[in-house]
């Protein structure tokens, strides 16, 4: 970490002025009440402020490599260590110093016992109080520092969000839908406008705006009933659905079109490759506080495209919940006896808008 006072030029000019005026203090101090010269109050007054002037910047170093993981009182105790020898330094030292400057007979009346344990009260006060202040540079870059990275995760998740809705939907599943549109408005118009009513509200619904990217369950589950409505016009009965949805778990708050990478896993890991009917079966309950979805479907075991995973669907899900609610396990998945089960598990918090 930079030096706060020492890389910033209007930080280190305020620095400077601040020390001015207390040396001016301190001469002044002692021409009225050690009724020196000027010249040796300026002097005195110079040696000890320029010393504390340096020491003030160096005590920075201390402060920032002092180690403070094994507990306040040994911090207390570095610090208090550090604070006595730099005191005593610039106190001895700047005696030395001026002794050159000033006789004997001046220096007796400049350091009486009674003058010398005040600059020592005086210096050990100004250590403390360039601690403090280091600290609060210190706690004001790690402020600064995290925000700047939550504005880079806000930032870095409305463009994921943003890369998730366009990928989600699958352009094989829109090209797939305008050919079955097609051949309906051959032998079945009504079929076919019907069904361009549902891809274009299912469309709609996956290009909601961020400021509605937590929608009730509810909403989500009846866009995927439009959803698989279209898929069902070309598989036929080889694709059925059922699903298990409480009343209480509808009014719950999910992320906009995190389920459609779900069933479309279900569709295409478990319908293209089977030539049974395949059933994909969604169950929601409410667990401690939070909603828990399972979507199951059975697939053919011995079919290849299930031997080469799940998809990039199901990593897609996971990426964007861990920027939603930073944990990494709120989406699990497993196969057991011929079904695929993925289970989702959806906090109910507030999310900023900032975060959407």
């Amino acid at each position: 970490m930079n030096h706060p006072i020492l890389n910033q030029s209007r930080i280190l000019k305020l620095y400077t002025m601040v020390w001015v005026v207390i040396a001016s203090v301190h001469a002044f101090t002692d021409w009225l009440i050690y009724d020196l010269s000027i010249s040796i109050s300026i002097t005195d007054s110079i040696i000890f402020n320029g010393l504390m002037f340096v020491l003030g910047l160096c005590i920075w170093y201390p402060v920032l490599y002092i180690d403070t993981s094994k507990g306040r009182w040994s911090a207390f105790m570095q610090h208090a260590i550090t604070g006595m020898v730099l005191v005593a330094f610039w106190l001895y030292s700047g005696k030395f110093i001026l002794g050159v400057f000033v006789d004997d007979a001046n220096m007796g009346l400049i350091f009486t016992t009674h003058a010398f344990a005040i600059r020592a009260i005086v210096g050990s006060l100004q250590f403390l109080l360039f601690v403090m202040i280091y600290y609060m540079f210190i706690f004001y870059n790690e402020l600064d520092e995290q925000n700047r990275k939550q504005e880079k995760l806000n930032r870095l998740l409305r463009e994921t969000e943003l890369r998730a809705l366009k990928s989600q939907l699958n352009p094989h599943f829109l090209f797939n839908s305008l050919n079955s549109i097609s051949s309906l408005t051959i032998t079945n118009a009504d079929d076919a406008r019907e069904m361009i009513n549902k891809l274009s509200e299912f469309l709609r619904y996956s290009l909601k705006k961020n400021e509605n990217a937590l929608l009730p369950l509810r909403d989500e589950m009846k866009n995927m009933a439009r959803y698989m409505e279209i898929e069902k016009v070309r598989f036929g009965e080889r694709l059925q659905c059922e699903a298990e949805v409480p009343g209480k778990c509808k009014n719950m708050l999910v992320p906009v079109m995190i389920l459609q990478p779900l069933f479309e896993n279900a569709v295409k890991y478990g319908v293209y490759e089977s030539i049974e009917p395949v059933t994909i079966r969604t169950f929601c309950r409410c667990l401690e506080g939070d909603l828990e979805i399972s979507i199951i479907n059975n697939y053919d075991p011995e079919a290849i495209h299930s031997k080469k995973g799940v998809g990039v669907g199901l990593d897609n899900v996971k990426d964007r919940l861990q920027l939603l609610y930073n944990r990494s396990d709120l989406l699990t998945y497993g196969r057991e006896n011929g079904y695929f089960e993925v289970s989702l598990r959806i906090p109910q918090i507030s999310l900023s808008q900032d975060n959407l």
